[in-house]
């Protein structure tokens, strides 16, 4: 009886700190991006809504405590996820409100009942998970305007409410109030060891400047922004006269950097290089998140000049994946788990709408942090 006592008392040790039997300690978090939410596309055999196939994947999120690892030879391999300690949403809450879309306010209306209204998951000791939410380049053009007309022209509720939910300002800011180039995503947090940056569009010069000052260069850090390292130069600033956003030049000014290239159509090999060399000199940054291009890719950036290495996981849209959008069986977000103890990091492709739904796992990647 004794000895029946002592086991019980030892599982519910494993459960709640969050170890194994072994004693070693993991974090584990979920990333999504590009909810677009006032869309439509067909799943499940019918044209369904933004509310209906993001609330679909959060069901599967919510799903994954009672989902065992795949046997990949990643961290916890085989082993039952025991809860999440945060979830990351890469932006795009929204989509851009061009002809026949829904305003930003409703986009965000939608979001917040959908993922904010109540818990998605928990943690290994039965805490609400929280949620850490990105602005994308469809929301801040909401709130400052776009290349083609826009109905109505701007709507900056949803860029304004990501910025007070996830950086947690003292007097929140509303929509009237919103200025892209002062309420951006910047925020740092150390977990059980381990530096996260979150970091808005990309890692332009202001936001480089600031994860310079606050960076702990004794700590791993990973950083998640929206763009991918080498962001598309109709995201810079308009470099011609007047940096203002037109039809005509096709630039967004959706960061700080006036384009290095005359033409949004080109490659702004400047910008890439100046970010290459940030990470060179930063070595704990170890790996970088992001979404925009809506594919689930495991990638190394060599940066232009192929002097540096860095793991980079690019995450697939549920509303505008470059090939889930074709084939919904393809539809995923990542399910990432780190050993504390040995500095190691797992990403999962988890594939949350095939016919095994409603959870297999695709590919999966470990690195050493």
């Amino acid at each position: 009886m004794l000895r029946y006592k002592l086991f019980l008392l030892l599982s519910f040790f494993v459960f709640v700190v969050g170890i194994d039997l072994n004693g070693q300690e993991y974090l584990t978090f979920v990333y999504a991006s590009d909810c677009h939410y006032g869309l439509t596309r067909e799943f499940r055999g019918y044209e369904a809504s933004s509310e209906e196939v993001n609330a679909a994947m959060i069901e599967a999120i919510r799903q994954l405590s009672e989902t065992d690892m795949p046997l990949d030879g990643g961290v916890l391999q085989g082993k039952r996820i025991q809860g999440l300690d945060f979830i990351v949403n890469g932006g795009d809450i929204a989509n851009r409100m061009e002809d026949g879309v829904q305003t930003a306010t409703e986009s965000w209306r939608q979001f917040s009942k959908a993922w904010l209204s109540e818990p998605l998951a928990y943690d290994d000791e039965g805490n609400v998970t929280p949620i850490y939410i990105l602005a994308g380049n469809h929301d801040i053009s909401n709130a400052i305007g776009y290349t083609k007309p826009l109905y109505p022209k701007t709507d900056a509720e949803c860029a304004a409410q990501i910025y007070n939910y996830t950086m947690q300002p003292t007097e929140p800011i509303s929509a009237d109030e919103f200025d892209n180039t002062v309420h951006k995503i910047k925020f740092y947090k150390i977990i059980d060891g381990i530096g996260f940056a979150f970091c808005g569009m990309w890692l332009d010069f202001s936001t480089r400047q600031w994860l310079n000052d606050v960076i702990c260069d004794t700590v791993p850090t990973i950083v998640f922004t929206h763009d991918e390292p080498d962001i598309e130069a109709k995201h810079l600033i308009n470099p011609h006269r007047g940096h203002r956003i037109t039809s005509r030049h096709g630039f967004e000014n959706l960061v700080a950097d006036t384009s290095s290239v005359l033409s949004q159509g080109e490659t702004a090999v400047a910008e890439h290089r100046q970010l290459a060399n940030f990470l060179s000199n930063h070595p704990t940054i170890k790996a970088y998140f992001h979404g925009n291009t809506n594919y689930n890719e495991f990638y190394i950036w060599h940066g232009p000049d192929n002097n540096i290495k860095i793991p980079v996981f690019r995450v697939d849209s549920p509303m505008k994946g470059e090939y889930s959008a074709f084939d919904e069986r393809l539809l995923s977000f990542q399910v990432v788990v780190i050993d504390l103890e040995e500095k190691r990091m797992t990403v999962r492709e988890c594939l949350w709408n095939t016919d095994n739904s409603p959870i297999a796992w695709g590919a999966s990647s470990t690195i050493e942090l």
